[in-house]
């Protein structure tokens, strides 16, 4: 048996589990229509902003080229197929091989185009939507869900890796709803529904378990408080099964130990550093967005983090004795071990072991920030007009009646005035994302290459991994197009020789570079051995892809031009594309 007055036998047939299914659909129904009924606006609003929402993830999918991570993340798909990729990826790629095959199997169905691959991504980021909202509303009460919905509707980030062939949509998605189900998790369905999405959270990402971890870290501090004759039998997410936290955890052990022996190896991730308060502060407001200016930057990031000091004061006079810890407190530590844990263990290893910190890292954090700031907001809104109000009584003599009522519409009015203020905080970033070129604009620099360049002109294209956006969008078959290895490749193999770029280029004359994310002395170094006998001629940038067209100079010996030029495997690039 399953539950008390839903119910449901396990040894039940196929009919009898379809009519009890379709009574808890009903059942359901009729409860979210009554609500519907007894808050009208509130659902209005929750309407309008999940349609915001969602248009803002699906306007323009296809529009921008592919840039080279998701180009890489294509090409994995081209050379291995769904079994062959449970293997194949984590050999050659660092990275988990769960989205890579629901990738495949998405692409077999709905297609390999631009917008076709992305719309998985979308998918994710329009699911995440309502459990966020859900969130909200059980940790404390409708109005932080719709806050926190609109927060995360119109988050930068969150679109961003809406709109991008990578995991990071669906590790969002997986851990906002399974920390929506660990706090139903009193119920089976739910239980079950925990263990599948936290272990689906921790199995898309390396550190997708972060997320995940920062919930049992919760659980196991409440479990610690109730032995110190603490409380907490009210505190979200404590009730049902302690079956499914434990699967979970479990769960986690091979993740670690595979960590640990990467880490073990000397694993080093060359663009990043370890990171100070202010690149941690920067990463956090990156959650939120970004900002064209920096004093707007420096603005909105103080009304967050004064939003989020809101939310969490309560819970430090609950923790310093200050104040008796209320339910409220208890949902703001579940936030805040959910939005600490994935940072602190970054920062962490950054510091002792290897820098590994990075704001798409962290990224399982980003929901419990924005809830924590919903919270903050809805929180500060009540007191301002609660201490008005009060102030207003002390003016007038006794309360009345009609004070409640004031204080209620005061409230009301406060609440929509910080959620305006809020989200017009927001409107820029969203903006621009949807005004201006985000990404590596590929399709429009192998186009002007292609559309410009006579057969046989020699294409260089550095580093080594920007080959893969290179060959996304190529056509011509009768251009030597060869790829150089960055002298500071991160993929730990030699780079390309002088000798070998300086042979290719004096054997033609025309050279064109496509340079993409190298550093400044492998430009340096790409573009002296090219202008030791060629000129600049054309140059075009395309959001980080600069395309330059060389010329021979004139006074040149051209008596090995259109000669030979070294093969495609002495430069040794398309071997290491992955």
């Amino acid at each position: 048996m399953i539950g008390a007055d839903r119910f449901i036998p396990v040894e039940m047939g196929r009919s009898e589990l379809r009519r009890a299914l379709q009574r808890r659909l009903e059942q359901r129904w009729r409860r979210t229509a009554a609500v519907v009924r007894a808050h009208p606006g509130h659902a209005l609003a929750v309407t309008l902003v999940t349609v915001v929402g969602v248009a803002l993830r699906l306007y323009g999918l296809g529009t921008e080229s592919l840039w080279v991570d998701e180009a890489i993340t294509v090409t994995v798909l081209q050379r291995w197929g769904p079994l062959e990729l449970l293997t194949a990826v984590p050999r050659e790629q660092p990275h988990l091989p769960t989205y890579y095959v629901l990738l495949e199997l998405w692409a077999g169905a709905v297609g390999r185009g631009d917008a076709a691959l992305r719309a998985l991504s979308a998918v994710f980021g329009v699911a995440a939507l309502p459990f966020v909202y859900g969130l909200g509303r059980r940790l404390f009460d409708r109005r932080v869900g719709l806050l926190a919905l609109a927060v995360t509707a119109l988050s930068r980030f969150q679109l961003y890796y809406a709109q991008e062939v990578r995991m990071y949509a669906m590790l969002t998605a997986l851990t906002v709803a399974s920390y929506y189900c660990l706090l139903r998790r009193e119920e089976p369905w739910w239980a079950a529904g925990y263990v599948v999405t936290a272990v689906g959270a921790a199995y898309v990402h390396p550190f997708g378990g972060l997320g995940v971890l920062g919930g049992l870290a919760y659980l196991g501090l409440a479990a610690r408080l109730d032995t110190r004759g603490l409380d907490v039998s009210d505190w979200p997410g404590l009730a049902g099964d302690r079956r499914a936290p434990a699967v979970v955890a479990l769960a986690l052990v091979p993740l670690v130990v595979a960590s640990a022996r990467e880490f073990a190896r000397g694993i080093s991730l060359t663009y990043l550093s370890r990171p100070g308060p202010d690149e941690v502060a920067r990463s956090l407001l990156a959650f939120f967005g970004a900002w064209p200016t920096p004093g707007v930057g420096v603005a909105v990031g103080g009304l967050l983090a004064f939003l989020g000091v809101v939310s969490l004061a309560p819970l430090a006079l609950a923790a310093a004795g200050r104040t008796p810890p209320t339910r409220w407190t208890s949902a703001t530590l579940l936030l805040a071990c959910w939005a600490v844990v994935p940072v602190a263990v970054l920062v962490a290893v950054s510091h002792l072991v290897t820098p590994v910190f990075w704001y798409r890292y962290a990224l399982p954090a980003a929901p419990a920030c924005y809830l924590l700031v919903a919270s903050g907001g809805v929180a500060l809104a009540d007191r301002a007009a609660a201490w008005l109000a009060d102030r207003g009584a002390t003016e007038s003599g006794a309360p009345t009646a009609a004070d409640g009522g004031s204080r209620r519409r005061l409230a009301l009015v406060l609440r929509t005035a910080l959620a305006v203020l809020l989200v017009l905080s927001l409107v820029p970033s969203v903006t621009a994302y949807h005004t201006a070129d985000q990404k590596d604009q590929w399709e429009e620099a192998v186009s002007t290459v292609e559309s410009r360049a006579d057969p046989g002109d020699l294409v260089l294209v550095d580093g080594c991994l920007t080959m893969v956006g290179y060959d996304r969008y190529w056509t011509r078959d009768d251009l030597a197009v060869r790829g150089v290895i960055d002298v500071e490749s991160a993929m730990g193999v030699s780079p390309t020789p002088p000798d070998v770029v300086r042979r290719a280029v004096h054997n033609r004359s025309t050279v064109w570079t496509v340079l993409a994310h190298i550093s400044a002395r492998e430009e340096r170094r790409l573009r002296g051995i090219v202008r030791e006998t060629h000129r600049p001629a054309r140059n075009r940038s395309y959001v980080s892809i600069e395309v330059t067209r060389y010329e021979r100079r004139a006074g040149i010996e051209e008596g090995s031009v259109n000669g030979s030029i070294p093969s495609r495997s002495a430069f040794d690039c398309r071997n290491h594309l992955l």
